[in-house]
Order: C-alpha cells, then sequence, then structure tokens
C-alpha cells in the first residue's frame, strides 16, 4: 500500500520592516531552505499590496505603510495572528521587535526559535544624525530588551564582526550577505581613452554612508569627464537629507536620483549596477561601519562590476586577489582628480573573483544546521 507523502515541516520567516520578497530572507533564506524540499515555507513582511502567494511559498503582510507607527504597532498582531495560523516548527526572526512575542509564544506553539541578526542594532544608533542622546538611550534600552532573552536557539549572524561585537549570541552561525546567483565570466577592463563614466550608488542612501561626500566627489572630477553621470537609487529613510540631494540635482541634472522612503526592490538597484563603469561605495569611517562586508562588495565582485570603495583595509584585502576596484577617499575633494585618474590606469578584473563571493557556499552549512534544531 502506497505511504502518504510525509508532510512538510511548517517554517515561518518573519519581519516587521523587510519587504516580502527581501533579498536576504526570501532570495537567500528562504530559497535555499525550500531546495531541500523539507519545509513548508511561510513569510510575513512588508508589503504595500496584498501578497500573492507562490508554488511553495505563502506570503503574509506584515504591514503596508512604511513609516506609519499606527501600522507598525499593528503589525505585532498581524504577526501573532500569522503565528496562531501556521504553527511553526522553527520560526526565523529578521526582527529584534518581534523577539517578544516570539519569545513568550514559544513554549505555549513550542517552535524553534532562530534570530537572523541582520544589523547590530544598537550601535547602528550612532548613524542617525537626528536621534538626540536621549532618544538614542531610550531605543538602545528598547533593544536591549527584545534581544535578551534565553529562548531563541540559534543565531544567524550576517557579519563575521558580530562575532565579537555581541559575543553573547550563542549558538550561532555566521552566514555573509554573499550573491546569490553566479561569477559572470568577465574579461579584464580597462578605461583607456574612456572619457565619460556611469557611476552609481545603490542601497540605503543616508549620511553616514558617505553619499554626500561621494556627490561632492563627483562634482570635482566632472569638469574634466563633463558626460559623465551619476545615479543614485535607494531607500532614503531621512526625509531632510533626500531633498537635500534633490536640490543638488536639480542643479546638476547629471546626477540622477531614484529615492523612496520604503526600500526599492533588489532588482532595480541590481539592474542600476549593472549599467555602471563604476560602482561607489563611498563609506565614512565609522565603529558600526568599518568592520562590515558590504552587500555590494560581493554583488559587484560576482557581476564584474569595478568598485571606487572607501579605503578600509578588510575591503581592499578582499578586491586586491581579483582587481575588483580601487580605493579612493571620498572625504578629500582636493585629491578626487588624481585618484580618479589613478583608477582609470588600473586593468579591473583580470581574473574572475573566486566562488567564495556566494551564497551557495554557505548553503549547505544553513541546510545542515536546520535539520539538526529538530532532533
Amino acid at each position: 500500500m502506497t505511504q502518504p507523502p510525509a508532510r512538510k515541516i511548517p517554517l515561518l520567516i518573519a519581519s516587521t520592516l523587510k519587504p516580502i520578497r527581501d533579498v536576504r530572507a526570501f532570495g537567500k533564506l528562504a530559497r535555499s531552505l525550500g531546495e531541500t524540499n523539507t519545509y513548508e515555507l511561510n513569510i510575513i513582511g512588508f508589503s504595500p499590496k496584498k501578497p500573492e502567494s507562490e508554488p511553495g511559498i505563502r506570503f503574509f503582510s506584515s504591514m503596508g505603510h512604511f513609516g506609519s507607527r499606527p501600522d507598525r504597532l499593528l503589525s505585532q498582531l498581524r504577526f501573532l495572528k500569522c503565528l496562531l495560523q501556521v504553527r511553526p516548527k522553527i520560526l526565523l526572526c529578521c526582527s529584534y521587535e518581534l523577539l517578544p512575542l516570539a519569545s513568550f509564544w514559544k513554549p505555549i506553539l513550542g517552535y524553534k526559535l532562530v534570530y537572523d541578526v541582520q544589523e547590530n542594532y544598537r550601535a547602528n544608533l550612532d548613524l542617525n544624525p537626528t536621534l538626540s542622546s536621549a532618544a538614542k538611550s531610550r531605543a538602545a534600552k528598547l533593544i536591549q530588551s527584545a534581544e535578551d532573552t534565553d529562548r531563541i536557539d540559534l543565531y544567524l549572524l550576517a557579519e563575521k564582526c558580530y562575532l565579537n561585537e555581541m559575543p553573547e549570541k550563542t549558538p550561532c552561525l555566521v552566514l555573509e550577505n554573499k550573491f546569490r546567483g553566479e561569477v559572470q565570466p568577465t574579461q579584464p577592463i580597462q578605461f583607456l581613452d574612456k572619457r565619460s563614466f556611469r557611476f552609481c550608488i545603490t542601497g540605503t542612501i543616508t549620511p553616514a554612508f558617505g553619499i554626500w561626500e561621494a556627490v561632492t566627489w563627483f562634482e570635482t572630477i566632472l569638469p574634466v569627464y563633463p558626460v559623465s553621470t551619476l545615479e543614485i537609487i535607494g531607500h532614503c529613510p531621512l526625509d531632510d537629507f533626500g531633498a537635500k540631494l534633490a536640490q543638488a540635482s536639480r542643479q546638476n541634472p547629471q546626477i540622477k536620483l531614484r529615492l523612496d522612503s520604503a526600500p526599492i526592490a533588489h532588482e532595480a538597484l541590481i539592474h542600476t549596477l549593472k549599467k555602471a563603469d563604476f560602482a561607489l561605495l563611498p563609506y565614512q569611517s565609522h565603529p558600526a561601519i568599518d568592520g562590515k562586508m558590504p552587500t555590494k562588495l560581493f554583488e559587484c565582485a560576482a557581476l564584474g562590476i569595478p568598485v571606487l570603495v572607501s579605503p578600509s583595509p578588510p575591503w581592499v584585502d578582499f578586491l586586491k586577489p581579483f582587481a575588483g576596484g580601487h580605493s579612493v577617499d571620498f572625504s578629500t575633494p582636493s585629491t578626487a582628480l588624481s585618484q580618479f585618474e589613478a583608477a582609470l590606469g588600473k586593468t579591473f578584473f583580470t581574473s574572475p573573483a573566486p566562488q567564495s563571493v556566494l551564497w551557495k557556499t554557505q548553503s549547505a552549512q544553513l541546510q545542515q544546521t536546520f535539520a539538526k534544531l529538530l532532533f
């Protein structure tokens, strides 16, 4: 007699502000776990429209109005409703603010709790220039209170530096934000005699990430390379800074903006990267940034896009083996032209990026670790 197929293990991946098709939660974690054909996948996250599920994955909306305080509070109730509906055996939280509810319901529903630590949230408070000291202190206590639970079975760390920054988060598995895809075949890239360039900045658009310094840098080299363009696309959470960039774009039409107060689809960011001659990574030196490996480093390495990057030793060392970029001090306009022309004298991608830049090099360890959670 034919045995009925075994029921898949219900797994819920939950966040508040991350899109339901977030590049990490959906594109990497869910896709990799789905490859095992073991889990019934459910994702709850930000979606301005009612999400449509797809084969093998059910989607739920945590909130639909980015930046709305009432909607953010209601997201807790939507998460609880989803939790009771799905009744997961494994709950993967990608938001610290969901941890109190997740911890409370864990012994009642009997799931394993995994926390995907995508940021050092307390350290990141220092990157927000609009927060007063009192507001930072209150937010830090709120984050610490949410994260300070003994009911987490596994931590996923998005950065190796978190091992030192947050040693209390154990047991853990480091899963860097590597590129989900393949290393693209490339020929060595040279820019001899080229006079017009397409630069781009993608991702989160904030002052702490050196965006304004990059605008100044671009305007400094523009008189010598007057047909060049700078495209800035991404999520800009600070309205005043978005207005400042919009003013710069009005004054200089070669600065092209696509900013949004909500996250922009990752596919649009990749499309912009692929059109560029150089991707700019102008991050400021800051304790909350210095130890990280930006996602764009892995993306540009895999896609064969040269980067101009702030002079951080880990980033320079990462790029050196395959000549994936050049170090530029964006904070010093007086050297902008000489440093850029030094970059133009280089040959980029003298060899392909190594397979180690790819997400798939971590997938098996993720799958094996989750398989052990329930046994």
